[in-house]
């Protein structure tokens, strides 16, 4: 009885983690879709509303939510410290404390501490390219997870679950 009880709990368990990483893709979608939203937001506010980066990172926050709004508005208090620091230095340290478990590639998450690291000197004309070049590398990586979402879901839960018979198999 316990045994066949323990075998159960095994393949559970294999199915939970394949459900686990299935999950992790779906979360990752999401956060490349606030990040998205939180460019547009930056680009609106820098363009139509004229403001500093200061300005900026504020009025974006007051637009966004958990911890999306954390890190905006932890960039521009680093930034209103005035400690010697450049912005690029601001934006990673911000972007690690908030972002470290998002599930990013380290090429995704280059190129979003890049955008710090080209927003802090430039003129207005520079800043807005810097935003629509990044804005176009999230909407190009969330087509290309959309497209291989239900696959690499599918795969993940699947491959779970046999990882989890295989397991009481060989237990047995």
């Amino acid at each position: 009885m316990l045994k066949a009880l323990g075998l159960i709990m095994i393949v559970v368990s294999g199915a939970g983690i394949g459900y686990s990483l299935s999950m992790d893709l779906t979360r990752k979608e999401k956060h490349l879709e606030m990040l998205l939203r939180m460019t547009i937001l930056l680009k609106g506010e820098i363009r139509y509303g004229n403001a500093s980066l200061y300005d900026s990172f504020t009025g974006a926050a007051a637009k966004m939510q958990g911890e999306y709004r954390e890190f905006l508005l932890g960039v521009a208090e680093e930034m209103g410290k005035h400690k010697g620091e450049s912005f690029g230095d601001i934006f990673r340290k911000c972007a690690g404390n908030h972002f470290q478990k998002e599930g990013l590639t380290e090429e995704e998450r280059d190129r979003f501490y890049s955008l710090g690291e080209h927003l802090g000197y430039l003129d207005l004309d520079m800043q807005m390219k810097q935003l629509e070049l990044f804005e176009e590398d999230i909407e190009y990586s969330i087509k290309k997870l959309q497209k291989d979402l239900p696959a690499r879901k599918k795969a993940y839960r699947s491959l779970g679950l046999l990882l989890g018979i295989l397991l009481a198999v060989v237990v047995w």
